[in-house]
């Protein structure tokens, strides 16, 4: 058992931690930070906003919250903080207050998405109002909130969900690592079947962020095996468990193969005239399908393929559709970097 306190900062890398931070926050356009169960930064703001430091304050943690905001006022309210929590910030922002965890009821820090706008944009004669309560000029505030990002009930579902199972994946590998360096010193890396676990959570975790977003019926991710060149089934919902089981494809063949084979995005119907695909399509029921390759980590090599599809209405996937789903891939290639199997 452990000896002392723990803490975030004694399972993982903070600078790590941090760094896959910095990519989450870039990528989905939103600020981000980790804080203690105390309420204390454990890591730079991630995107930080102006209209977080528009109330000055003599606070050493200035950068974390505006003045006004209850989180800086309350920060003991964290370690109460066992399931996700949602506040509304002086202005009528939206925050989310996301827990991490090491086991599955041992909270470690909180991660904090936002301010962000949810649904739409209120009417300047609204931010008025908050503007005066706070006693900043209305242009002052709207000038602020050009950099407020919007999101769709949806498209929080599913950022906050990613987040929180990503983030609180490498805190339980840091926390499982630690367990085993206590009982047996000798172990000094994880067992691969531990490794595997926690990675395929990961890509659940992306493949329903992905499908919640973009409301398709059903989809798959596939892993390339670089000894044989087959991309096997380690995700998938919606599918027959056969074809889960039972699906090995070689580089090249099928749809999901050349996409992995050219390292490049296909949507059907559109590109089906594509030389070599219209020969691929054999299931005539699906409206559209979208399959996107992706990397790990900073690797440049495929890594796996995700296929998303649609089949109860007439609703095309688009390139904007591509675009959202590689920066939830590049999110969830980011996370997997602490996963890497050891060499043999």
């Amino acid at each position: 058992m452990f000896r002392k306190e723990l803490t975030l900062a004694s399972l993982v890398s903070l600078e790590e931690w941090q760094r896959i931070q910095d990519a989450f926050a870039e990528a989905l356009e939103i600020t981000l930070r980790t804080v203690s169960l105390t309420g204390k930064l454990l890591s730079r703001v991630s995107r930080p906003s102006r209209i977080c430091s528009k109330i000055p304050s003599n606070s050493s943690s200035s950068s974390a919250f505006c003045a006004a905001c209850k989180l800086r006022k309350s920060p003991e309210a964290f370690s109460n903080i066992k399931e996700e929590a949602n506040f509304k910030c002086p202005f009528g922002l939206d925050l989310f207050i996301i827990p991490i965890t090491a086991t599955d009821s041992r909270v470690v820090a909180h991660i904090i998405i936002g301010p962000v706008i949810l649904e739409r944009r209120k009417d300047n004669s609204e931010y008025a109002e908050y503007a005066k309560s706070a006693g900043r000029k209305l242009e002052e505030l709207l000038d602020a909130l050009v950099e407020i990002s919007v999101l769709s009930y949806n498209k929080s579902y599913s950022v906050k969900k990613l987040i929180r199972n990503s983030f609180s994946y490498i805190a339980q590998t840091g926390y499982h690592k630690k367990r085993l360096g206590e009982m047996a010193p000798e172990v000094r890396e994880m067992d691969p079947l531990f490794l595997r676990y926690y990675e395929e959570k990961i890509l659940n975790s992306m493949l329903n962020a992905c499908m919640l977003a973009l409301d398709t019926d059903s989809g798959s991710v596939m892993t390339l095996d670089r000894k044989t060149h087959l991309l096997h089934i380690k995700a998938a919902s919606k599918l027959d468990q056969e074809i889960v089981q039972n699906t090995n494809l070689k580089v090249g063949e099928g749809i999901a193969g050349m996409a992995a084979a050219t390292a490049q995005p296909i949507i059907l119907p559109e590109y089906e005239s594509k030389p070599g695909l219209s020969e691929k399509m054999k299931r005539s029921y699906i409206k559209s399908s979208m399959i996107v390759p992706f990397p790990k980590g900073k690797s440049h090599d495929v890594y796996g393929v995700i296929n998303l599809n649609i089949l109860r209405k007439n609703i095309k996937f688009s390139k904007n559709d591509i675009a959202f789903v590689q920066e939830l891939l590049n999110l969830a290639s980011t996370a997997l970097i602490p996963f890497q199997h050891p060499s043999p």
